[in-house]
């Protein structure tokens, strides 16, 4: 997987490499300034042989900080993963 660097911002999930954990990075624009955007990190509890997840925290970041976070995970072995399929599956 690429890190992610020339980005609005890291947009999606990734879940660890024991799918234990899942953490889902959003960006919401509250304006049109690209300056009035609103970048939140949600950690899940991933329940074994279920289709939902338990909230665990969310985090209010800068963009920053949300890429930063997004390629550490990816450098410790987490993957991006369509939550919309696990869901369905």
């Amino acid at each position: 997987m690429e890190k992610v660097e020339n980005l609005d911002g890291p947009i999606g999930w990734l879940i660890d490499p024991h799918n234990k954990w899942a953490i889902h990075f959003d960006v919401k624009k509250l304006t049109n300034e690209k300056s009035s955007e609103d970048y939140t990190i949600d950690m899940w509890g991933v329940v074994p042989n279920a289709k939902s997840m338990k909230f665990k925290s969310r985090r209010k970041v800068t963009k920053q900080d949300s890429l930063k976070t997004w390629n550490q995970l990816l450098e410790s072995n987490w993957v991006e993963f369509d939550f919309d399929k696990k869901q369905t599956a």
